[in-house]
């Protein structure tokens, strides 16, 4: 029982401190596609909050909001939003991500959710501030207003 805390303490000191090295691929933004640094951490903050939602874990879920959703929309109108307008995404069979780019106000991926209604295009808004990726909105899309049109 002691060798497997000391070991889990290790791992995850090991995993915290490479974390933690290396720039962040959000310090400079050059407008046009993700790179693949940056399409990787966009995914995985989304798939995140998409998880945390399935799961109806609401503040893990909230906590990656960008700070400027947080100081507008509280946890139970963000809760009460997802569940009333967004259960595609507490249902979801699965999402996978397309279009990723960069603009003047941080991110903008596509995510296709599917569900067992329908398939849905999401457009998710992420803002980098100081380096750091938080959701600032998402909207189901038309086709037609997809980022590869």
């Amino acid at each position: 029982m002691k060798k497997k805390r000391i070991l889990s303490l290790s791992l995850l000191s090991f995993s915290l401190i490479t974390s933690c090295s290396g720039p962040s691929p959000f310090e400079s933004l050059s407008p046009g596609l993700c790179s693949d640094k940056q399409r990787a951490a966009v995914e995985k903050h989304v798939t995140g909050q998409i998880n945390a939602m399935a799961d109806q874990n609401w503040s893990e879920a909230y906590q990656y909001a960008a700070p400027s959703f947080q100081s507008t929309i509280t946890l139970d109108q963000f809760t009460n939003i997802i569940r009333t307008g967004y259960s595609m995404l507490i249902n979801n069979e699965g999402f996978e991500f397309t279009s990723c780019k960069v603009n003047e106000q941080g991110v903008e991926q596509e995510v296709e959710v599917r569900d067992g209604r329908s398939d849905y295009l999401f457009l998710y808004r992420l803002e980098v501030n100081q380096s750091e990726l938080g959701v600032a909105a998402a909207a189901i899309i038309d086709a037609s207003e997809s980022l590869n049109t």
